[in-house]
């Protein structure tokens, strides 16, 4: 029986299970929005929001005291190994989740499932993330033909 077990196994061992872990912690610091499978999402979710809420006190503690702001960054050291993932987390993700509790990630349901197992899909992304506008694009130097005069 499973009484007191908490997370999901997602069919791999330890070590693979905690390496998908960061790696998708990474993937959606990094991108704001990623899509993967609504399993490995929903085991996931509760990692990210804790760093995020950590990585909310390190940005709280940046100002006032430098002990334990290197603490907080040693804590998060732990399980984002990555430097500029986690100088991103802290500096540019944390400050825009300041006004909220919680919740700082959503899990959508693809329409699709992913080929090979059929395993349904989800979108999974921040509540406050950053928009990027469009890069304008840049006009052709070249003439265009028109019909007519061919």
């Amino acid at each position: 029986m499973r009484h007191l077990r908490s997370g999901r196994k997602l069919t791999a061992d330890t070590q693979h299970r905690l390496a998908m872990r960061r790696n998708l912690a990474r993937a959606i610091f990094l991108n704001g929005r990623i899509t993967t499978t609504m399993a490995k999402a929903k085991a996931t979710r509760p990692f990210v929001e804790k760093l995020v809420t950590r990585a909310r006190k390190a940005n709280v503690l940046k100002d006032t005291s430098r002990e334990a702001y290197i603490h907080q960054l040693r804590i998060l050291r732990r399980d984002i190994p990555d430097r500029h993932v986690l100088k991103l987390l802290v500096d540019s993700i944390a400050p825009l989740c300041r006004d909220r509790q919680g919740g700082y990630t959503r899990i959508l349901r693809d329409a699709k499932n992913q080929l090979g197992d059929n395993a349904p899909r989800a979108i999974w992304e921040f509540v406050d993330r950053p928009v990027e506008e469009p890069e304008p694009k840049a006009e052709k130097k070249g003439k265009k033909k028109s019909k007519a005069a061919s």
